[in-house]
């Protein structure tokens, strides 16, 4: 590690004196959030490009995948481009392609628990430096482990969501050290933003890079990108202020004092985790429930909605590529603005922060849970589909600043932890929506099929929506203190010990 550190130190000149003047500076905080953003959109990037690039890369002529499905609305002719799906080099049938493309879960299920706890220990810059490095290497062989078998393929698939799983919980923990109490909704809105921007960005551009230059291309550029990501993290990110070495002296003072970990030393001990107690903790539960009913519909919209475009609303695959990528894009704008709001109330105390979370929870669940099933009922009118979808998944991004966002109000000394024992059980869905979504349309892959699907997934919604409001807290909980005389609580965000003049 001090080899690492005098790289860095020479490569960006630490040591040189940094003029805190206005305009000159850009704060230390704000590179981190753009680091973790970046690490999110690559996460969703890498691991969806597969999803689009399977089409170029199955040969799908003679498949009767579709002839089943029944449709009362008429084929729409939007365009002649699209991305080849009848010369691929595999012959992968549909069975195949499914198992193929929930292996990602299977792996990222067991890591996010354990990369939290890395993150807790050796530091979330080298657990997330290891992250994407690794990632850059498996997503540029890609190519070459699916030419040797379709077995080898899928281990490395299960590889990817192995090694992404501690994204998510170290992205979230590196806001204990970095963030003042009065910014952190922004910074973990942000973050999240990424999985949106990520996603969308991979539907609507996968699809493009394989129809005109070949599927092995998007793995290529992706990987690309990936180790861009890479080098840029190794340089500019640090595990808190007090290690980064370009920091002014202004803003180390603004976020230590504005800081909760920081007031309590938590960067500086090796803290024990309470485990019983948090794995019995009726916030946590609550939580982890909320997060798990959210996920089931966002991996049923995620997984599904193509292919609802396409044969229910005869969409082809090209256009039902891009609109599926739209929800996203108000998706990504929702999260990031939810965030700000979040922090507004909180810093004008209109709202405690329980309130503030239980009404971004329900906003964020309630009103997808009803316009999922609108979707439903719309008939053949496809702009009404694309608005009641694009509603649903857009809303969904609240719960950003609800459920979401709460790990750092209860336990913000195991925020990582705690959002990785939520993560890894709100990511069943990922396999378990699809599966749920294959038996119902087996069975009737009618429009009345796909409103029973829906009508499932709003249920979900709305309990996951009640359990929250009965079980969330906004109190840091007993178990996850540090130490007795703790001066204050992320509920209270008390300002009064932060000097106004001090302020970024």
């Amino acid at each position: 590690m001090a080899e690492e550190s005098e790289t860095r130190k020479h490569f960006l000149g630490e040591g040189k004196n940094v003029e805190n003047k206005p305009g000159l500076y850009i704060k230390a905080r704000h590179i981190l959030a753009l680091m973790d953003l970046l690490v999110m959109v690559n996460m969703y990037l890498t691991r969806s490009t597969l999803n689009v690039a399977i089409v170029a890369m199955v040969n799908t002529t003679s498949s009767t995948e579709n002839a089943n499905t029944t449709s009362s609305c008429p084929p729409r002719e939007t365009g002649n481009a699209s991305v080849p799906t009848s010369n691929g080099m595999f012959s992968w049938d549909a069975a195949e392609q499914g198992i193929l493309l929930g292996s990602y879960y299977y792996g990222y299920m067991l890591t996010n628990l354990p990369g939290a706890w890395l993150s807790q220990r050796f530091g979330f810059s080298k657990v997330l430096l290891v992250v994407n490095a690794i990632t850059t290497l498996i997503t540029i062989v890609t190519p070459l482990v699916a030419y040797q078998s379709f077995e080898l393929l899928l281990a490395s698939r299960i590889v990817l969501g192995f090694v992404h799983g501690p994204t998510f919980p170290s992205a979230f923990g590196s806001w204990t050290a970095w963030s003042p109490k009065q910014e952190i909704s922004f910074f973990i809105s942000l973050t999240v933003s990424g999985t949106s921007f990520g996603t969308g960005l991979s539907l609507a551009l996968s699809g493009l890079i394989a129809g005109g230059l070949g599927w092995e291309e998007v793995f290529y550029i992706t990987g690309g990108l990936s180790g861009l990501v890479t080098i840029m993290w190794f340089f500019l990110v640090y595990d808190s202020p007090e290690k980064h070495p370009r920091i002014s002296d202004e803003e180390k003072r603004y976020i230590t004092q504005n800081n909760h970990a920081a007031n309590n030393n938590f960067t500086s001990k090796k803290l024990k985790v309470p485990w019983l107690s948090m794995l019995t903790s009726l916030p946590l539960i609550g939580m982890v429930i909320s997060h798990f009913s959210l996920n089931f519909g966002a991996y049923t919209l995620l997984t599904m909605l193509p292919t609802y475009m396409a044969t229910i609303l005869q969409f082809n695959v090209a256009t039902s590529g891009v609109l599926s990528a739209l929800p996203y894009v108000l998706e990504w704008l929702f999260t990031v603005s939810g965030g700000y709001v979040t922090d507004q109330l909180k810093r004008r105390r209109l709202a405690s922060i329980v309130l503030i979370r239980k009404i971004n929870n329900t906003i964020g669940l309630t009103i997808p849970a009803v316009f999922i099933v609108l979707a439903g009922y719309i008939g053949c009118n496809a702009a009404a589909a694309v608005a009641f979808f694009t509603l649903a998944v857009g809303f969904q991004a609240i719960t950003v600043s609800g459920c979401r966002g709460n790990a750092v109000d209860i336990a913000p000394a195991f925020s990582g932890i705690a959002f990785g024992i939520s993560n890894t059980i709100a990511n069943t869905p990922g396999f378990i929506a699809p599966l749920v979504g294959g038996i119902i349309l087996k069975n009737d892959s009618s429009i009345s099929g796909w409103q029973s699907l829906f009508w499932i997934s709003a249920g979900i919604y709305m309990f996951g929506a009640l359990v929250f409001l009965i079980l969330g807290s906004g109190k840091e909980q007993e178990w996850a203190k540090v130490k007795d005389d703790t001066k204050s609580n992320i509920e209270g965000f008390d300002n009064s010990a932060a000097d106004e003049d001090t302020k970024l």
